[in-house]
């Protein structure tokens, strides 16, 4: 992973072939970025900077998002990079509230001590894989190497499992199970509750089924 570019290099070279009323727009927006890379909230959403640069006499939401505003949103996405995160608006508290609730909601009502145990395994795991594809997409400069043979450190599958493990997984996404949590789920294997909030992300379903070999 390489070092975040520098954003005043970036808005050096932006301003370079840009006309003259482009070159104060990028500096408003330039220094609502900076200002926003110092905040505890790390907002680099669209809707956000627009509206912060437009009460600063900047580009506004809508010029940002319009075709012609590349070259602001590339600004945007180098700041964010910058700071550690993305374009992405940050959860509320009262989301992530929200999403613990969730979890600890679903772990207390499953009764069965193992099921609870491995459920708590993949949201465990859930968690910090959220959390570490959220840091690699605001940093990712990835290269293939396609000259040398890829290695694979491990491979999971079902023989890793003991028959007690398997019957904990397929008890978790039994239709017995989610109809008692009312949860439904998506053609993509996603999880959702009653409400449309989602549980699992896209492909969960399907990847804990390929794993146990339904």
């Amino acid at each position: 992973m390489s070092n975040p570019v520098d954003p005043n290099i970036v808005l050096e070279e932006l301003c370079e072939s840009a006309t003259s009323r482009t070159k104060n727009a990028l500096r408003v927006l330039h220094s609502v970025l900076e200002q926003q890379s110092k905040s505890s909230t790390l907002d680099f959403s669209i809707a956000t900077v627009g509206k912060l640069s437009k009460e600063q006499g900047g580009p506004s939401t809508q010029t940002i998002r319009n075709r012609t505003g590349k070259h602001f949103q590339h600004l945007i996405d180098v700041w964010a990079s910058y700071a550690g995160t993305t374009r992405k608006k940050p959860l509320s508290v009262r989301q992530k509230q929200i999403l613990n609730c969730n979890d600890q909601h679903i772990l207390d009502s499953i009764d069965d001590p193992v099921i609870r145990a491995v459920v708590g395994s993949l949201i465990a795991e859930r968690n910090k894989f959220r959390d570490q594809l959220n840091v690699l997409k605001a940093n990712a400069d990835i290269v293939i190497d396609r000259t040398k043979p890829v290695e694979a450190s491990y491979i999971l599958n079902a023989d890793k499992l003991t028959p007690l493990e398997l019957q904990a997984l397929e008890a978790a996404i039994s239709e017995q199970f989610f109809d008692e949590m009312q949860w439904l789920v998506m053609p993509t294997g996603q999880v959702k509750d009653k409400d449309g909030l989602e549980i699992y992300k896209r492909g969960y379903v399907n990847a804990v089924r390929k794993l146990i070999g339904e």
